[in-house]
């Protein structure tokens, strides 16, 4: 029996990647299952030190997360040195910005134990609007990037534009290594189809963290015209958020980085109207009518000028949520069929059939 080795980004109850780290087996289990394949062992190479607290207006703990990476390289090289490791096996590594990569390449390359490593990128230096982009103007990270991405036998973005931009801006041409795939974000499909019903309130919700990237200044500006609730200050489980979203009208992002938006997907689930901006994933997932022009919040001086007409469209949609609700329906269905599943990655990963960019 052939393993496939998770390499999970540590579990935080106010990110998704703690419903990662329990639904990730179940949902490869459950691909097998499905395909009547011979079965596979799904072994979960958890890391040590993870916390529930995050460096501000960042996903992670840029201290905790590297601690977390080290104990998980410690462990993935036991498990080389025991012969654990055989010929065949899988690496799927759920954010490829981890330099357990290379040690798995390394040490696949040098003691000749072909393995196949799988790596899912989220954001990164290559992303300039992304908080490591803004922070870390460096010779290293770029050659850094490239490295993973070759060491990696597949690596998968969730959406044609987070592809497009990876290879772009870090000047990889050879783009038979970068595939779209969606995200294993399955589970959440029923939880939020149940709170479709919740009776609706003039909210709009904002749901970003708090970062430069997210402009939340343009959302607190917006407190004179809306209720306006801004959930990065409200310490909120995940139970609890779902409980407010599901209750607003409508939700609303300025964002600058966006490379798929779970919290957007979420709302639109739960049946609340998306306003957003035209421009990064957004643009290629959602219909017209919920996109507001880019240059409207491309800066908080454009949207100082153009706030009658940003203000004025969130009005529309609170008001008139009838005019929308094909489009919404046509949103829910792309997002379940395209962007919520992960099968194109599961598929290669199960040794079913290789896939085109």
């Amino acid at each position: 029996m052939k393993t496939i080795f998770l390499v999970p980004i540590e579990p935080i109850d106010s990110r998704y990647t703690k419903q990662w780290y329990e639904n990730i087996p179940k949902i490869i289990g459950d691909r097998i299952t499905e395909l009547k394949l011979d079965p596979w062992e799904v072994v979960t190479v958890a890391g040590e030190g993870a916390t529930n607290g995050t460096t501000d207006g960042a996903f992670l703990d840029f201290a905790a997360t590297n601690y977390y990476k080290a104990a998980q390289v410690q462990a993935i090289s036991e498990l080389f040195m025991h012969g654990r490791v055989k010929p065949g096996d899988k690496f799927l590594v759920t954010d490829a910005w981890n330099f357990a990569i290379t040690a798995i390449r390394y040490m696949s390359d040098l003691l000749e134990i072909p393995v196949e490593i799988h790596g899912i990128w989220h954001a990164g230096n290559y992303d300039p609007t992304d908080i490591l982009g803004m922070k870390m103007q460096k010779d290293w990270p770029p050659h850094q990037e490239r490295a993973w991405y070759y060491a990696c036998d597949y690596n998968w973005f969730a959406t044609n534009f987070h592809r497009s931009m990876f290879l772009k801006n870090l000047g990889i041409c050879d783009a038979f290594k970068a595939h779209r795939s969606g995200q294993p974000h399955e589970y959440i499909i029923p939880q939020l189809e149940d709170l479709l019903d919740t009776p609706k309130q003039d909210k709009v919700i904002w749901p970003h963290r708090y970062n430069a990237d997210k402009q939340p200044e343009i959302a607190e500006e917006l407190k004179t015209d809306f209720n306006m609730i801004i959930t990065a200050k409200m310490g909120l489980n995940k139970e609890a958020y779902y409980r407010e979203l599901a209750s607003s009208k409508v939700i609303f992002s300025c964002a600058l980085h966006e490379n798929l938006g779970i919290s957007i997907m979420e709302a639109v689930l739960s049946g609340v109207i998306p306003v957003l901006p035209d421009r990064c994933s957004y643009a290629e997932m959602y219909p017209a009518e919920f996109l507001y022009p880019s240059t409207w919040t491309s800066s908080e001086e454009n949207f100082l000028h153009y706030k009658p007409q940003l203000v004025e469209f969130i009005r529309d949609r609170m008001h008139h949520p009838e005019k929308y609700a094909y489009a919404l329906g046509i949103a829910q269905d792309t997002i379940k069929n395209s962007y919520l599943t992960c099968n194109k990655m599961l598929d290669p990963l199960l040794d079913i059939n290789t896939v085109q960019p």
